[in-house]
């Protein structure tokens, strides 16, 4: 990939595709198609597939989880065979993420972006997500705080692909997923040293029951 070359402009444009890709809000638009309901106003008010499931319906908010998988799977999976190159199949997948959290479509709000990064995280190797489930149980039951739950899931998978693979590149990727991921779950109705306040929620449950933190 050289500056000017057409492979460049290729890849460059092939990234901002799967950014407009992943920001399609699927999870919103089942959510208003099904129930005429706008998950920005309910729940934790997380245009995303948790509060899908938790408001709406367990069936579409399933279907909704499917579809935010193949967002980081296909833009990963596919930029690669397209173009051959690693670094911009992570790209592409971490571009994928920022869409979902950061949608155009919805005004630059979006989901959280842990479906997505699943996706993602499958299409380079499956193992990727036990480590990546270790990482988050783990943190969530010692700490109970979600947002050390992702930090810990993001950096188990990211270091786990590293070693396995022998590519520092995939620690670049963590450090993508933490920078994109980690903004949506800071309450911003509440000191900083708070949101990372180990043993914030008062029981396991409280962590996946969606609500505004």
């Amino acid at each position: 990939m050289f500056m000017g070359s057409p492979e460049l402009f290729r890849n460059i444009g092939l990234i901002i595709i799967c950014n407009f890709i992943g920001a399609i809000p699927f999870c919103n638009i089942i959510a208003k198609i099904h129930s005429n309901k706008d998950l920005r106003e309910i729940g934790d008010r997380n245009p995303g597939s948790w509060n899908l499931i938790f408001n709406v319906s367990k069936f579409w908010g399933s279907l909704g989880v499917i579809l935010d998988i193949l967002k980081g799977f296909l833009s990963y999976f596919l930029v690669l065979k397209i173009t051959g190159f690693e670094i911009v199949a992570i790209l592409a997948g971490c571009a994928a993420v920022a869409g979902h959290n950061y949608s155009p479509y919805l005004k630059f709000s979006g989901g959280k972006g842990i479906a997505s990064t699943i996706g993602f995280l499958l299409a380079i190797h499956p193992l990727a997500i036990i480590a990546f489930g270790i990482g988050i149980l783990s943190a969530l039951f010692s700490v109970r705080n979600m947002i050390w739950g992702v930090i810990s899931g993001i950096v188990a998978s990211s270091i786990f692909l590293w070693l396995f693979k022998s590519s520092p590149v995939y620690l670049i990727a963590g450090i993508l997923l933490l920078m994109i991921i980690i903004p949506k779950y800071i309450n911003r109705s509440i000191t900083i040293p708070h949101n990372f306040k180990f043993r914030k929620e008062k029981s396991v449950k409280d962590l996946f029951t969606p609500k505004i933190r």
